[in-house]
């Protein structure tokens, strides 16, 4: 279980969220639901360098946790009196106190069961590298957006004319011409079209797919440059394992004769037993290699329509189930809503059904939170079943549907 507060930071007045494996928030625009998603995406950063490094370290100094967290995630202005966050999960708690400017950690002796993940934002900007045919030439600050384009360039060369990719159900297909370095869109009748030419939904439906199929797929695969641990890292979270578990009884018993020597990585070490270096041979193999993505995805329903905005769902919810061990959505959209608590309901009744239905896509309730977001606070959307409550639904459509009732009474 992770557990996350936030309190006084831009329209966030107080919130608490218990995190589970798929975890959606919805709410008006400026509500602050961009702003819990860039929080939530920190944390688990934060998390992954303290494991790694079994220290504070960099979050020693409070400038690490501005340029990290505000600077990087474009929160300058939000920070205010009171402004505060906690998280907790299995493995460290750690207090972010902006008045103090203090970053309060403890490790857990649960950290040792901690497996590597690729942590992801990807932000609502994400068409800019749609949109502007000369983006590798615009300077971007140490933001989330330069990181995803940074992502994006080596994720697009995966897809070319002999192995393109398709875009969800929209029978299209996108590859990357690395002799003209540009995108293209094969669409359905057999023209291509230059991605900068093509739809605003397309425009942002295909660096977010292309992106989400390598974390979901290609990652733990894949030789890109911008996914391989160099060995130098790799060496520095071995002395940090090393200097943690081990080295304390090679200090105490260096005159002992029935140590067990072992390589690890690069590295040739004296260990207690073989007991102890198989363990450490297992941490250092679920320190350094990627096991799992932890995707933050802003507005994916951008520019979609509804019926696409469903598809997406799918997509999402039968990869995550597999390849993700959290998927964080902020969203505008009663859409992505809707789908999703079909599909929780179709997990609850999956025994019964005598059709073929998304199967794959199902997902268990308790593996799901939502949340609506207004005026500072958020308020759980779910009922005792775990699915998203009718009423909410009926108080969306509420005023659309009350406002043709008034028109009707005139009609005819």
């Amino acid at each position: 279980m992770k557990k996350l507060v936030i309190k006084n930071i831009g329209p966030i007045q107080s919130v608490s969220l218990n995190l589970k494996k798929i975890n959606v928030v919805i709410g008006p625009q400026s509500a602050g639901k961009s702003c819990i998603l860039k929080i939530a995406c920190f944390c688990a950063w934060a998390e992954k360098r303290v494991l790694l490094e079994q220290e504070k370290n960099g979050f020693a100094d409070f400038d690490y946790v501005i340029d990290n967290l505000v600077v990087f995630h474009k929160l300058d202005g939000y920070i205010r009196l009171g402004s505060r966050i906690e998280y907790q999960s299995d493995y460290v708690h750690f207090v972010c106190d902006f008045d103090e400017k203090k970053f309060d950690l403890e490790i857990t002796e649960d950290c040792w069961r901690y497996k590597r993940g690729k942590i992801s934002y990807i932000p609502s900007e994400r068409n800019l590298v749609a949109a502007i045919p000369n983006w590798f030439e615009v300077k971007f600050g140490n933001t989330n957006i330069r990181n995803f384009i940074a992502d994006w360039n080596g994720v697009r060369g995966m897809y070319n004319p002999g192995n393109m990719l398709d875009i969800l159900n929209l029978n299209v297909k996108y590859y990357y011409d690395a002799e003209a370095s540009r995108d293209y869109v094969l669409l359905g009748d057999g023209n291509k079209v230059n991605l900068t030419n093509a739809s605003s939904g397309l425009q942002s439906v295909i660096p977010m797919w292309a992106y989400l199929k390598f974390l979901f797929d290609k990652q733990y695969s894949a030789k890109l440059p911008s996914n391989i641990v160099s060995d130098s890292e790799n060496e520095s979270v071995l002395f940090h394992i090393y200097e943690k578990r081990y080295k304390k009884f090679q200090e105490t018993h260096a005159s002992e004769f029935d140590r067990y020597i072992g390589k690890v990585g690069r590295l040739t070490l004296p260990f207690k037993s073989q007991k102890d270096y198989q363990e450490c041979l297992q941490l250092y193999e679920n320190f350094t290699r990627t096991a799992y993505s932890d995707i933050y995805l802003e507005e994916p329903e951008q520019n979609l329509f509804p019926l696409t905005q469903v598809e997406l769902v799918q997509s999402l919810l039968k990869n995550a189930s597999v390849h993700s061990d959290g998927l964080f959505i902020a969203t505008h959209s009663p859409y992505l809503l809707y789908a999703i608590n079909n599909y929780m309901l179709g997990y609850i009744v999956r025994d019964n059904l005598q059709e073929e239905y998304r199967k794959d896509c199902f997902v268990a309730p308790k593996d799901v939170a939502a949340w609506e977001l207004r005026d500072g606070a958020v308020k759980s959307l779910q009922d005792d079943e775990g699915l998203i409550r009718g009423n909410y639904f009926d108080r969306v459509m509420k005023r659309v549907m009350n406002e043709f009732s008034n028109y009707a009474a005139y009609y005819g």
